[in-house]
């Protein structure tokens, strides 16, 4: 089961990586979708310049699983942007090639993210206790002493 893990985590770090640098450099041909509703949506992204700051998040989240640092945050980081590259793909474009692009990116990460859960349960946490976090507290959970 570990190894599987470490497959599904350097695949998903690969596949964020190659998408999000190919924004800037363009060694992957992109194919611009037909359907209007989908073109409205990703014209208002690279028009805001929202969409600069989605493929930084995904180099950031691809060399965060490559390095195996910080993995539940950027599987966390990730998880908006894959619902809506979902929705996109699958429900407003709905193509075989976008279907398999969309499975490439979610099964990993939703499989991942399974493997994790124990580091996601505290945050669904019905009732919370808060209380002031020390230097201490923040230096033991990313050193993982916890």
């Amino acid at each position: 089961m570990k190894v599987l893990e470490i497959v599904l985590r350097v695949f998903l770090g690969l596949f964020l990586l190659a998408n999000g640098l190919n924004f800037w450099f363009h060694w992957i041909p992109i194919t611009p979708p037909t359907q209007e509703t989908a073109n409205r949506l990703m014209d208002g992204l690279v028009f805001s310049g929202l969409f600069e700051i989605v493929k930084f998040v995904e180099i950031a989240a691809g060399v965060l699983l490559l390095a195996n640092r910080f993995v539940p945050f950027s599987l966390l980081l990730m998880l908006p942007l894959t619902v809506v590259i979902l929705y996109a793909d699958i429900v407003l474009i709905g193509t075989a090639e976008t279907w398999i692009f969309a499975m490439l990116l979610a099964v990993p990460q939703f499989a991942l993210m399974l493997a994790h859960l124990p580091n996601y349960l505290p945050i669904f946490a019905m009732h919370s206790r808060p209380r002031m976090t020390t230097a201490q507290d923040v230096r033991d959970i990313v050193l993982h002493r916890a």
